[in-house]
């Protein structure tokens, strides 16, 4: 694929890209960090078969790397402790949140962001139409992202 349509393609997704790493990390600066190294990672990435699903996985992985980053720079304390307990925290609810999904809805997400696979594809292992997918896709996360916000 040439890097045009790569970039294309990338520009497109970048405002979920930033959305997501913006939940991750609380922070708008940390987050547009995150997203950068995550697309030049993939622009440079060879082999790639869902481009959109790759640059999702390496923007988790860069809010992660921004996060331990920050967390080499605090001293061990209390306050460490209480933030890794917001952390259990917040993947607990997480967790819960997904729950409250149809089950239509989990293996969808479940398929797409947790596994890397494309519109088509989910729609193939789930015997539903590409625009069904998405449909059920926008419905998860924007449950996941109130139910998140409103605290469950």
């Amino acid at each position: 694929m040439k890097a045009a349509r790569k970039r294309h393609i990338l520009e497109e997704h970048y405002l979920d890209f930033y959305s997501r790493a913006v939940a991750i990390l609380n922070d708008e600066d940390d987050a547009k960090d995150a997203v950068q190294e995550a697309v030049v990672k993939t622009l440079v990435s060879v082999g790639v078969r869902d481009m959109v699903a790759y640059c999702y996985r390496a923007t988790e992985h860069e809010c992660i790397n921004i996060l331990r980053h920050k967390s080499k720079l605090t001293q061990y304390d209390e306050q460490t402790v209480e933030d890794r307990h917001e952390d259990d925290n917040l993947k607990r609810q997480l967790r819960e949140c997904r729950q409250l999904l149809l089950p239509m809805e989990r293996r969808v997400l479940e398929l797409r962001r947790d596994h890397g696979y494309s519109i088509s594809e989910t729609a193939t292992r789930v015997s539903v139409s590409p625009a069904t997918v998405k449909r059920l896709l926008a419905s998860a996360e924007n449950k996941i992202i109130y139910n998140m916000q409103h605290e469950i």
